[in-house]
């Protein structure tokens, strides 16, 4: 399998998380719709069975990568300020540090995306109309941070595979026809692709490596790697529409952030984690994606790790 990266430009903000399980189930509900509940199931049964043909990223703005958690900060000798990791690094920083771990000297700098909150009416679904001045609900909405040097126009979305890349960007293709995530039909997580895929082999090769970064939410397997740093999700997935179940809600799931960083033997295998099957009783199929986007790295000597938070 092979890494590749895939651009994408928001037209709108976003409602839902770009994460890798919300974006795996909106493609498999592209296959369902466009080949048939039989394609899904089959594609499903390759990911439960170990066998998935394509690992997908959570997507992050372009130039911009999850801090690895095992790395550590320069000491300010002049400063009692007890610096934090960024949550983002650069490409350029996430490369070098990957191959030739050393400390970062603390860094402060406006997050690529933003957040804002924004009111919506509900509406009465028996009369079509907006009730009183107290059928107001707030929405959680992010959008790419413009007018700073963080700023760009692109999120990326970073794809392994040995043989679906084509079959990948075109079902994503479909899916900006529709727009990602919740409040679709209201013009939100509208987006289109952006030029070519583009191999990214340093994704997949680290001399020496002997460790993971994980690029995705991930729900860690039995025989995962356990010695390591890692940020924890608690989550509440929901069933897309038209599932045959009552209830939108799959249930909660804890899951480990991207940036989260394990001692691993060698060589490093290009998933890790697992996908969780039997996760609503009416509805047996339904799985919860939880594979780990892995980018291998060399493991911080102990003196360098130290100050790490």
């Amino acid at each position: 399998m092979k890494a590749y990266r895939i651009r994408i430009e928001p037209i709108t903000p976003w409602a839902t998380p770009w994460y890798a399980d919300t974006l795996f189930a909106a493609l498999a509900w592209q296959v369902a719709q466009r080949t048939g509940e039989g394609s899904v199931r089959r594609l499903v049964d390759r990911f439960a069975e170990g066998d998935p043909p394509f690992i997908l990223s959570d997507a992050f703005p372009e130039g911009w990568l999850p801090c690895p958690l095992s790395m550590s900060l320069q000491p300010l000798t002049e400063s009692n300020v007890k610096s934090k990791l960024p949550a983002w690094v650069s490409e350029d920083q996430f490369r070098g540090f990957i191959t030739r771990p050393a400390p970062m000297l603390p860094q402060s700098w406006e997050s690529p995306v933003a957040f804002s909150r924004t009111l919506h009416a509900s509406i009465d679904r028996h009369f079509g109309t907006t009730g009183g001045a107290g059928n107001l609900f707030e929405v959680d909405s992010w959008h790419l941070r413009a007018g700073s040097p963080s700023s760009g126009r692109h999120l990326v979305v970073y794809v392994r595979t040995a043989e679906w890349l084509d079959r990948v960007v075109d079902l994503l293709q479909s899916l900006s026809s529709e727009g990602f995530g919740k409040k679709r039909s209201a013009g939100m997580g509208a987006f289109r692709l952006v030029g070519f895929p583009e191999a990214c082999d340093w994704m997949d090769h680290c001399d020496g490596a002997d460790g993971y970064v994980s690029l995705s939410h991930f729900i860690p397997s039995a025989d995962d790697p356990t010695d390591g740093r890692w940020g924890l999700l608690t989550k509440y997935p929901k069933f897309a529409p038209g599932a045959p179940v009552k209830s939108p809600f799959k249930g909660r799931v804890l899951m480990l952030r991207p940036g989260s960083v394990f001692r691993a033997s060698a060589p490093i295998r290009p998933f890790y984690g697992r996908i969780v099957k039997g996760i609503w009783p009416d509805f047996p199929a339904a799985i919860q994606y939880g594979l780990a986007f892995s980018v291998p790295v060399r493991w911080p000597s102990p003196g360098l790790n130290s100050n790490a938070s």
